[in-house]
């Protein structure tokens, strides 16, 4: 049996060879790929371009609170702060069992506030990943920084993640990395890959248009996670 989101955009590639049966799903496939992640919600309420669930091709129909989950540390919902107050506390209240924690698909920083913030600090260590996908969410992500802090979070449990090469150029990509490293923050840079792309981290012909190769690609990702090579001295003072 073959599913999950890559066969649900590609359905035709695999469709009508023999032995295999295409599947919706499967009880506990997302712990063969790691045993300590679980997931408390499906969909998303957000419809982001460069993502399947936001074009309805996976999970569509909107966020749905699972009644119960596999009790687990690594969360990787779509969208967590998404869901009810309600359905958050009890997340959280299985998380802090577990003493520590990884949002690991990342918490929409627009829907952080105060009381989420306080929630999320309960757990004695919680590793946040924010997200800043384009310079226009810098005061919903420089906001959410403050509410985490201020709840007691500390500054090295948190990360964000920073799409690049979808709509924007290398230096736009860099600009954005040394924003969110000059606030104290690890950048974590996620290179974009079409959806029905069938190899990773490919430079795209449209990608080569705003300015990306292979060159720029490794470039910025050796540096930010591993601070090799040379970085591109840019500055950012107007943002």
């Amino acid at each position: 049996m073959v599913g999950g989101p890559a066969v649900k955009l590609l359905p035709e590639y695999l469709a009508g060879i023999p032995g295999v049966t295409i599947g919706n799903d499967a009880p506990g496939v997302l712990q063969r790929i790691n045993p300590l992640a679980t997931r408390t919600t499906t969909g998303c309420i957000r419809h982001c371009p460069f993502c399947a669930i936001g074009i309805g091709a996976v999970e569509s129909g909107g966020l749905v609170e699972l009644e119960d989950w596999p009790d687990l540390p690594v969360v990787c919902d779509n969208n967590l702060l998404a869901a009810s107050t309600q359905h958050l506390e009890r997340v959280v209240e299985r998380l802090c069992h577990h003493g520590w924690a990884d949002f690991n698909q990342g918490l929409d920083a627009r829907l952080l506030t105060q009381e989420k913030a306080r929630l999320l600090s309960q757990i004695k260590k919680p590793l946040v990943r924010l997200a800043l996908d384009n310079m226009t969410y810098k005061q919903s992500w420089l906001e959410s920084l403050d509410l985490l802090l201020q709840a007691g979070i500390a500054k090295n449990h948190i990360r964000s993640y920073c799409l690049i090469a979808f709509n924007s150029d290398p230096i736009e990509a860099w600009i954005r990395c040394n924003f969110v490293e000059a606030h104290g923050v690890l950048a974590l840079p996620m290179w974009y890959h079409t959806l029905k792309q069938l190899e990773s981290n490919i430079v795209t012909d449209e990608q080569k248009k705003l300015g990306w190769s292979e060159y720029e690609r490794t470039r910025i990702m050796g540096w930010f996670y591993k601070h090799r090579g040379e970085p591109i001295k840019v500055t950012a003072t107007e943002l």
